[in-house]
């Protein structure tokens, strides 16, 4: 009866307008459909995944909620705007918002979980009600695993309670994330106004962006000022297979979309084949690291039991200065949480601090925003992660873990001081005139790719008749046709690719893909394009330079041509070392029995 009279009043207030009949009345029915949902709760709450582009775990679920009333026309946007017109917009909210928490009692340990929150009523203490301690405990959660995510469907009005209100409930754990930024009113300077902890970057930009220059340069620098501001990115509307591979190779750290997952009732899982492709490609991209992998550093230091009692993590760090965090494991052996210094000592500090926690299990004081990396991250990329943190976690100890199980913690000093002994160590057998690794590190990384089943590619490069050139021209400049070379190289590799220097004007390059003479020949041209000036005018126009053979009669050369010998695992693994150098020797002989520039694929 309520609902009818509610329905009868809006009619009646909309005869007054100037709108037809026709009009008036699908009007009068929408409004009818509102109330409705409102009153017998017709909504159905959807889960997508949000997943890591480094390794393909789920970090969180967007709970996206869905109309369940029957024959109603309006979409789930649509009925946000009508309720937000019929001043309903809290109800609705408020509807949505306790479907989304009653399933989410089924979510995944250490999972987060994504609420859309209208910006005009995220400021109101209301909103806020059903997200206490005791309310989340009833779906298993905790303030930490939830992230309001902003939809700015419309522009926020009283934008200072608005900030105000997002640092009020940033300070109690609860984190925030920006919806579509890059369209609408995402802008630059709603960053800036709060600090979010994750940034979503809209599907406009992400659509094709493996074909479209502008969109990578603009998703690349979102990147690179998340990074330096401590703010977590996620791609959305991820369809297909190139627009996730262009994202992983911009360092995007999250992605969302049907490619990915499709919302569905049930968490689900990511397929394992697509988990796979994912860790394959960073394993590539991780192979360009020269300081070696982070697992090397990784020491199982202070852990403590999710069932331990916080007391005792609070008397070890007292009696032991040099213990500085403490990690919560479970009976899996994985990492659950960080108990850091500051943290236990600000929990067992003040009046009652004391008698209020010495009871409380590890497992309720976890803290769950610390860097967790696999063991075979470059020690650069664990640095560069551990830098971009926000500056009161900067000096947190970075978690290492193992097919996620937990192998040990790296400190920062620890971090530091490998990285200089390393880079001293590897310097110590770098070519001084490329700089270019030398003989050590090429055979450890000919080594390591040894009986390995993922697609991979060595590469011989040598100058062609190198010495009549060095002979005319003198060895300074015989240098600098060998730098010309190694900056050729470097330029030409991509991510995962390895370039070192095996000395004169001998180079190797491996690579983690199947390489073709397309790669080769654009090596070839920079290679040629760059040597031009390296001769006199005289002797480009001529096509050859005068020198003396290896008779040591006056002969002519032409200009620097370049060898280059492929052998990949495409048809033949290679398990053995002597089997495959001397599939490498012979390849180069291939390739040097040919004259000119020379491209010999293996």
């Amino acid at each position: 009866m309520i609902l009818k009279k509610s329905v009868e009043i809006k009619f009646l207030q909309l005869k007054k307008g100037f709108i037809n009949r026709e009009e008036r009345q699908l009007y009068a029915n929408k409004i009818k459909d509102l109330f409705t949902i409102l009153s017998i709760g017709a909504i159905n709450t959807v889960y997508q995944p949000i997943v890591s582009l480094e390794n393909g775990e789920v970090l969180a679920y967007e709970a996206l909620s869905r109309i369940a009333l029957p024959a109603c026309k309006l979409n789930i946007e649509e009925l946000f705007h009508l309720a937000s017109r019929e001043f309903k917009l809290w109800d609705l909210e408020k509807l949505c918002r306790t479907k989304a928490l009653e399933n989410a009692i089924h979510k995944p340990n250490n999972v987060k979980l994504f609420i859309n929150v209208d910006p005009n009523v995220i400021h109101d203490p209301e909103v806020f009600a059903g997200f206490t301690q005791e309310k989340l405990q009833q779906y298993g959660l905790r303030p930490d695993d939830i992230i309001f995510e902003i939809t700015e469907k419309s522009a926020i009005s009283h934008m200072g309670t608005f900030t105000a209100a997002v640092n009020h409930y940033q300070q109690q754990q609860f984190k925030i994330a920006i919806d579509d930024f890059g369209s609408g009113y995402s802008g630059m300077n709603r960053v800036c106004a709060f600090s979010p902890n994750y940034l979503k970057i809209d599907m406009q930009l992400i659509r094709n962006i493996d074909s479209d220059a502008m969109k990578k340069s603009a998703v690349a620098a979102i990147a690179k000022f998340c990074r330096e501001s401590g703010i977590a990115t996620i791609a959305e509307g991820i369809e297909t297979e190139a627009e996730l591979k262009t994202l992983i190779d911009l360092n995007i750290e999250y992605g969302q979309g049907y490619y990915l997952g499709r919302p569905e009732q049930k968490f689900q899982e990511i397929s394992p084949a697509l988990k796979i492709y994912i860790e394959n490609i960073n394993y590539g991209k991780n192979m360009s690291g020269i300081l070696g992998e982070i697992g090397a550093l990784a020491i199982k230091k202070y852990c403590v039991a999710e069932g331990d009692n916080i007391i005792e993590v609070f008397t070890a760090m007292k009696n032991n200065s040099e213990i500085t965090e403490a990690c919560v494991l479970n009976d899996k052996n994985k990492i659950t949480g960080m108990l850091t210094r500051s943290f236990i000592f600000e929990k067992f500090s003040g009046q009652f601090g004391y008698t209020l926690s010495k009871r409380v299990k590890a497992k309720n004081f976890t803290q769950q925003d610390f860097l967790v990396v696999d063991r075979k991250t470059p020690i650069e990329k664990a640095a560069e992660l551990a830098m971009s943190r926000a500056f009161s976690q900067v000096y947190d100890a970075i978690v290492v873990t193992e097919n996620k199980e937990f192998l040990g913690i790296v400190t920062i000093q620890d971090l530091l001081n490998a990285a200089i002994s390393i880079q001293v160590s590897r310097a110590k057998s770098s070519n001084p005139l490329t700089g270019l690794p030398g003989n050590t590190e090429i055979q450890r990384r000919i080594s390591s790719k040894i009986g390995t089943q993922q697609p991979c590619s060595f590469i011989y490069i040598d100058i062609d008749s190198f010495k009549p050139y060095n002979d005319a021209y003198g060895f300074t400049m015989g240098d600098q046709m060998i730098i010309a070379l190694g900056n050729a190289l470097k330029e030409c590799a991509e991510n995962g690719d390895f370039v070192g220097h095996i000395g004169g004007d001998d180079f190797v390059m491996i690579s983690n893909h199947h390489r073709d003479e397309g790669f080769c020949q654009k090596i070839i041209d920079l290679f040629s394009e760059r040597t031009k000036s390296l001769y006199t005018k005289e002797d480009v126009e001529k096509g050859f330079i005068v020198s003396r053979n290896r008779s040591g009669f006056t002969d002519t050369f032409s200009l620097a041509t370049i060898s280059i010998a492929v052998v990949t695992n495409r048809s033949k693994e290679f398990s053995d070392l002597n089997e495959l150098s001397k599939v490498i020797a012979h390849t180069k002989k291939l390739a040097k029995m040919e004259s000119g520039n020379s491209i010999i694929i293996i």
